[in-house]
This record gives structure tokens, C-alpha cells and sequence, in this order.
């Protein structure tokens, strides 16, 4: 049995276009993973201290002294 001539041209382009889809999808940041996402629910990069040992930064939440809770 032969092969159409056709069908590597079919496989070749369809190749191709699968990678320039996958290209493009890349450049723009689609596929990305949610891990990667800057919205993270994780804390600010802002509010680690530079010292693990110190205090955080005033202008974070967790800075904030706890206040007392009515029962």
C-alpha cells in the first residue's frame, strides 16, 4: 500500500502549526501555571523581612499588633 503524497505534506503542516500555536500561547503567558500567578493568595514578596529572625515591615498586615476578641 502507498502513501498519498499529500499525507506527510497534511502531518508537516499540521506539526507546525501546533508549535506556532504553542509559541504564541507561550510568549503571551497562557500557559502558565496558577502556581506562577502573581495574585497568589501566599503573602507579598513586600512583607518578608530581610531577616527571617526580625520584624516585618510596618506596612504589612501582619506588623499590626492582634487585637483582643469579644467573645
Amino acid at each position: 500500500m502507498t502513501v498519498p503524497r499529500w499525507i506527510p505534506f497534511l502531518a508537516a503542516g499540521l506539526f507546525l502549526a501546533a508549535a506556532i500555536t504553542l509559541a504564541i500561547l507561550w510568549s503571551r503567558g497562557a500557559l502558565r501555571h496558577p502556581s506562577e500567578d502573581a495574585r497568589s493568595p501566599s503573602a507579598p514578596v513586600a512583607c518578608a523581612p530581610l531577616n527571617p529572625s526580625g520584624p516585618p515591615p510596618a506596612d504589612c498586615p501582619q506588623a499590626k499588633p492582634p487585637t483582643q476578641r469579644t467573645p
